[in-house]
């Protein structure tokens, strides 16, 4: 294949994620507004997004369209989820390590949020984490947030964006960063940028050190569906978790982290 035409597969299938995944999520707020009569005069934004993600039907909407995409992509063959390097007999383990980094990374990130008060600098966005934060509290939010986007985006920003680049034999650190930077653009808030940048670098990293997307897969669920437990056992998502938490957090997540990833850097995932 040429570059040109890997290039055009490339962008037809980002819009192709773009067009479907986003109008579920926009087709879902819309006919939770519209079926529950929750627009009127007055509404603030706050009230808007809180009332649209009271309702299932944004949920819903959710995993129809993700669940749709995952079969086009399946039908139409534009993935391969396949094993790559790691050996079959060392599948489990090779698990457990992406979730220590998965979990080494997310608490890590939210330490560093906290400790250097990086997330108050946008304090206008808090709206948009606050309807993430109610669409993620129950099981539907789960399964559509936790489970189907992940997968959703490991396909498309690895395996087409990152997987078109390297096929296009862009050097692979350049090819990793790219799609890790269109990763962290297509979440649309500062506040995310820097630790989507980054879990964006690891994701590529893991999808091109092993030559397989379940990594990739295993660490994305892993960070999605924790964050809405938490979202769901929590009664403010966006409470401050404090110095003392917080030096504890990087204590312990810090060295889960550089572990899980110098595992995967020997290389003892493969026979």
């Amino acid at each position: 294949m040429t570059k040109k035409k890997t290039f055009w597969t490339m962008v037809r299938q980002f819009l192709l994620y773009f067009v479907v995944g986003q109008g579920s999520l926009v087709v879902g707020v819309v006919c939770a507004a519209l079926f529950n009569g929750i627009v009127h005069k007055g509404m603030d934004k706050e009230e808007f997004l809180t009332s649209v993600t009271s309702s299932n039907i944004l949920p819903w909407s959710m995993i129809i369209g993700n669940a749709l995409l995952i079969a086009i992509f399946l039908g139409a063959r534009l993935f391969k989820l396949r094993l790559g390097r790691i050996q079959r007999d060392k599948i489990w383990v090779t698990a457990a390590h992406v979730m220590l980094i998965a979990w080494g990374w997310m608490f890590t990130e939210a330490a560093l949020m906290s400790l250097t008060g990086y997330d108050k600098l946008f304090a206008n966005e808090s709206d948009d984490f606050l309807f993430l934060a109610n669409i993620m509290s129950n099981v539907l939010g789960l399964i559509a947030g936790g489970i189907l986007v992940p997968i959703v985006e490991e396909i498309v920003f690895r395996g087409a964006i990152l997987g078109g680049l390297l096929r296009m034999r862009q050097k692979p650190w350049v090819a990793i960063g790219l799609s890790a930077l269109v990763f962290a653009l297509c979440h649309g808030t500062m506040t995310q940028l820097p630790g989507t940048l980054i879990f964006g670098l690891i994701a590529g990293w893991l999808f091109w050190s092993t030559k397989s997307l379940l990594p990739g897969m295993v660490f994305h669920i892993v960070n999605n569906s924790t964050a809405s437990v938490l979202c769901m056992l929590s009664d403010d998502p966006n409470e401050d978790l404090g110095i003392k938490a917080s030096c504890l957090l990087l204590l312990v997540c810090v060295p889960l982290l550089l572990y899980g990833l110098h595992w995967f850097q020997q290389k003892r995932y493969v026979e």
